[in-house]
């Protein structure tokens, strides 16, 4: 991380008294520590305030695409088989999911509906499914969905991201869907595994939208370890010294913290 020119070089601690420039730091600091105590006094005093680093928006944004870059990696890598046809590789990879099989996992239902009930006076479940007014229940507004959305990648295939997190995150479901069916609603936990990681990987992509709206060398925050003493309640009002690192915003408000480790 970038440091900035507000720091000294080598962070120097600095030294309190009544000119301190980081008193309305320690002050806040210190509202947020009675706070937390929830009306116990704690007699906060600051030992030592030093500025540790700075995070700008760059910084941010290359660490959480990065982190993005890593997990779709993971995921596309990742060797299985599917039981509607047990062949093993990259489940998830583009070389994997060509149009026919996008094609097969999208029949899926439909196919399994048709060997099942042959006579049921429905040519093609999903063009029934598809209309609305036929079934309104949770599961067929979710295969419905799921149906739509899959024709939307069949239909513009050639120019589809297959690292796209909606694109994964509905292939997950239909192998969930397809291993559930033929386990006795009892799939395999790799698909739970899988779907945790496409939300967490979403968070991020979530965080890399809001940062794409801001300047490159806007702070996100500024980072200082503060040094202080309470009287702990919990030992019996016995004088305690803690270390730990406070998060500011640009308006000097604190936006989290960390426990300090030697």
């Amino acid at each position: 991380m970038k440091k900035n020119k507000f720091f000294t070089a080598g962070l120097i601690a600095i030294t309190f008294g009544c000119s301190n420039p980081n008193s309305d730091y320690i002050e806040t600091i210190k509202k947020q520590v009675n706070k937390d105590a929830m009306g116990v006094q704690l007699n906060y005093k600051s030992l030592e305030f030093q500025w540790i680093d700075t995070l700008y928006v760059n910084e941010e944004v290359k660490r959480l695409n990065d982190q993005l870059s890593d997990g779709l990696k993971t995921i596309t890598e990742i060797e299985f088989f599917v039981k509607d046809n047990f062949e093993k590789g990259k489940i998830f990879s583009k070389n994997y999911l060509t149009k026919e099989r996008l094609t097969e996992i999208r029949n899926f239902q439909n196919d399994v509906r048709e060997s099942m009930y042959p006579s049921d006076g429905y040519k093609n479940y999903y063009d029934w499914l598809l209309e609305e007014k036929n079934c309104d229940s949770e599961w067929c507004k979710r295969l419905r969905k799921e149906i739509i959305f899959l024709d939307s990648v069949i239909q513009n295939f050639e120019n589809f991201y297959h690292s796209d997190l909606n694109f994964l995150k509905a292939i997950c479901w239909h192998y969930k869907y397809i291993d559930s069916y033929y386990s006795n609603k009892n799939p395999d936990p790799i698909w739970e595994k899988i779907e945790a990681e496409i939300i967490d990987l979403s968070i991020v992509k979530s965080s890399l939208d809001s940062l794409a709206i801001l300047e490159p060398e806007k702070v996100i925050y500024y980072k200082a370890l503060n040094t202080y003493k309470i009287n702990n309640p919990i030992f019996n009002g016995a004088e305690q010294e803690i270390k730990r690192y406070f998060f500011f915003n640009s308006n000097k408000e604190i936006i989290g913290r960390e426990e300090f480790e030697e």
